[in-house]
């Protein structure tokens, strides 16, 4: 235990770096595979006017966002996924994945999570322990 003490301390101002990388390395895990998963039509729609700019002629799928590293209760998490309060192009992912008083919920990304979640801790582990030499 001493011998992981001193080999983190000796990591110093990269410890942050590393952690940063590690986190999003597993982030990256958790957002390809809620991308397989998000609902996507056969072509998505381009805007027919300048007054359709909320159509971006993307799937959403493809633009599904990873935050920056922030920290909750000491330990650095990202958010993956589209938020409660997204106000973005594709927002209606909130509607799929959580439901409305006239669309069922599909939990597409609440699944993919679940999958992949030891998978994603694997991997940040894994990072971590390079960096340390183990």
């Amino acid at each position: 235990m001493e011998q992981l003490l001193n080999k983190l301390q000796s990591l110093g101002n990269r410890a942050k770096t590393v952690e940063n990388q590690a986190v999003k390395a597993g982030a990256e895990i958790l957002r390809n595979e809620i991308a397989a998963r998000t609902p996507r039509s056969s072509s998505p729609r381009q805007p027919d006017s300048s007054s359709q700019s909320w159509r971006t002629g993307q799937h959403a799928a493809d633009n599904i966002k990873i935050s920056g590293v922030k920290q909750k209760d000491g330990a650095k998490i990202i958010e993956v996924g589209i938020q409660k309060g997204d106000r973005s192009h594709y927002f209606y992912l909130k509607f799929l994945e959580w439901g409305t008083t006239k669309i069922s919920a599909q939990h597409f990304m609440a699944s993919a999570v679940a999958e992949k979640r030891t998978e994603a801790t694997r991997k940040v582990h894994e990072i971590i322990k390079r960096a340390l030499n183990l």
